[in-house]
């Protein structure tokens, strides 16, 4: 009965001491949030980007809040903070109130308030700092089969992918598309778009772009578009993204059939992305231009529209409409080419 006293009276102080490890070995847990609707949470910042906050647990993993609904945040450790001048402080502790954002830290470095919409990022990834490179991409993949009365194969796929420094981005998109119809072949055609762009400002952009396309059936054996060009990045995040260029290309145009051309033009191009329901429904818009400086009749536009849902771990469903317009096509070839598609595929 001794032994087990003695025992009780000693277990209270090991699970003290337990508690205590547990939480100097388990440091990434030590911030906290304060709401404006008082509740607390303790845990550790991962980042704020496009006016969310995320905020990782213990009890739920990462979740994601409001960074206007924020009253206060204090950090165990620095967190890095980017203002909308891209410059950047270290502090400890941030709040927000309706007049200002105070950033304080611990060092003998002196406090700062700055405006409430000029924080831009928390933890911000490293490309924006300056440090390393983001690497996104997209691969899509449509395969259709059908045996009966008629036998048809459809194979189309698309690939898209981008390197993102803080002063540069190198973007290639890929196309290729191979119908048959009883054996023979009935629809084969490829393009794909290279650029590049050198930021000289967060916004403002100077680059090249080389673009290849061919299309068997509509007598167009290859299609060469080079040049230069100037653009603007209104919008970079994961929420929005929307950039334009404009620049003077020279085309170079050889056909089967038709008499080969070439000429200078005027070449323009628009990406655009939102997410309408954050990480469900996205909405997309891409297309590029290519105009004759000396026919005006002689327009091609090529446009991808439609929306993205990502599924699981990667996966991602898209519904798609591509208008496909070529006004110096020969006569005896249709200039209007619509094509419906719907994709399954993966991106990182």
């Amino acid at each position: 009965m001794t032994s087990f006293t003695a025992c009780k009276k000693n277990l209270f102080p090991l699970l003290a001491i337990s508690v205590l490890l547990t939480s100097v070995a388990n440091p990434a847990l030590a911030d906290e949030l304060l709401m404006k609707d008082g509740s607390r949470l303790l845990g550790k910042v991962v980042k704020q980007e496009d006016g969310t906050l995320e905020f990782e647990t213990a009890f739920a993993g990462v979740i994601k809040v409001q960074w206007a609904e924020v009253s206060e945040l204090h950090a165990d450790e620095p967190v890095t903070v980017m203002l909308g001048s891209e410059e950047t402080v270290s502090a400890t502790n941030i709040k927000n109130t309706e007049q200002e954002t105070l950033l304080e830290t611990d060092t003998d470095e002196p406090d700062s308030s700055i405006e409430p919409g000029d924080l831009a990022f928390i933890n911000p990834e490293p490309w924006r700092l300056g440090e390393g490179i983001r690497w996104t991409g997209r691969v899509n993949l449509d395969l259709k089969s059908q045996r009966g009365n008629t036998d048809k194969d459809e194979f189309e796929a698309d690939a898209q992918t981008e390197l993102r420094r803080k002063q540069d981005r190198t973007s290639v998109h890929g196309q290729f598309e191979k119908d048959k119809e009883s054996g023979t072949v009935t629809d084969q055609n490829w393009k794909l778009n290279n650029k590049y762009d050198r930021f000289v400002s967060k916004k403002f952009y100077y680059g090249g772009v080389l673009a290849l396309e061919h299309d068997k059936f509509a007598d167009l054996d290859l299609r060469t578009s080079v040049g230069p060009h100037v653009g603007y990045q209104f919008f970079e995040s994961t929420a929005m993204n929307l950039s334009t260029d404009v620049g003077i290309l020279y085309v170079d145009e050889n056909f089967d059939e038709a008499e080969d051309n070439d000429y200078w033009s005027l070449g323009w191009q628009v990406n655009f992305d939102r997410f309408l329901v954050p990480e469900r429904v996205q909405f997309y818009h891409r297309h590029y231009g290519i105009q004759s400086i000396e026919d005006s009749d002689n327009l091609t536009i090529n446009s991808w529209t439609g929306f993205r849902f990502p599924l699981y771990l990667g996966i991602v469903a898209s519904t798609e409409a591509e208008i496909e317009y070529d006004g110096g096509a020969p006569d005896d070839v249709d200039k209007t080419d619509t094509t419906y598609r719907v994709k399954l595929g993966y991106q990182w």
